[in-house]
């Protein structure tokens, strides 16, 4: 994995994608960061004291691309920034799908990506490396609360677009009424790859474990330093508390224990 720098980078582009939704663009020369991997962001004229835990979405060589829900100050702040302005970044932190990837069977069944939400970033980015690497094919499923055309068409259009693509609503606006835990097959897969709320990666853990599907999953506890030193992200598993910033995100899930 590439190592972690600080400093003010500059705004490339802010695009809002949805009503509470935006891509924003962050001039980046560095090493490229991990799909799975995360950086700590805050505007550059930011009134709060720590950054947001934000996932890469996309590389592009220039740039690293996050998806970004407006949900508190600090991500306000950051729909707020326009390009040329600057941001707060501390990262790459935290490991990576990479760091996995090997432990799937070669069995030529496909890998299943199954997120929630904009928990569909890191797996957009990790999608991206499986297409410049020898690799099994993907689908990917996508549970949305509701519609949610531009991310919809954002997994459609990858370089590499997943072999299908199932989406789910919570209000049966697009693709399949219900979540998205309700429609996988865990069985049909060589492993699964999963990233959403903690209930959507336990649901999604507990299908894969009946059928015997190794599964890797992304956790999204809150975070407050990023770094592992204040031990606030603590993830229970099986040999002890880890860090979710600094251990994880990424975690077999076969060794997390679900509350």
């Amino acid at each position: 994995m590439s190592g972690k720098q600080s400093g003010l980078y500059t705004v490339v582009a802010n695009k809002p994608i949805g009503d509470d939704i935006f891509r924003l663009a962050v001039a980046w020369k560095n090493a490229p960061p991990g799909a799975g991997q995360f950086f700590l962001i805050k505007s550059g004229r930011s009134s709060v004291f720590l950054g947001r835990p934000i996932s890469v979405a996309h590389y592009d060589g220039s740039a690293v691309h996050f998806l970004i829900m407006k949900i508190g100050t600090g991500t306000k702040e950051l729909a707020e920034t326009r390009a040329g302005e600057t941001v707060f970044m501390i990262g790459p932190l935290g490991n990576g799908w990479s760091d996995f990837f090997d432990r799937a069977p070669q069995n030529g069944k496909p890998i299943a990506l199954v997120s929630g939400g904009l928990g569909c970033a890191p797996l957009l980015y990790f999608a991206e490396e499986l297409a410049v690497r020898s690799s099994p094919s993907f689908h990917f499923y996508a549970g949305f609360s509701t519609a949610s055309p531009e991310l919809t068409g954002t997994i459609a259009s990858l370089p590499i677009p997943p072999q299908k693509l199932i989406v789910t609503t919570d209000d049966g606006s697009d693709g399949e009424k219900g979540v998205v835990t309700d429609v996988i097959n865990a069985e049909a897969y060589a492993a699964v790859f999963s990233c959403g709320t903690t209930a959507m990666l336990k649901a999604v853990a507990a299908a894969c474990a009946k059928k015997g599907t190794p599964c890797f999953i992304s956790a999204e506890n809150h975070m407050a330093c990023g770094v592992g030193a204040c031990l606030g992200c603590v993830v229970k598993t099986v040999s002890g508390n880890k860090r979710c910033c600094a251990d994880g995100p990424v975690f077999n899930a076969r060794e997390v224990i679900f509350a």
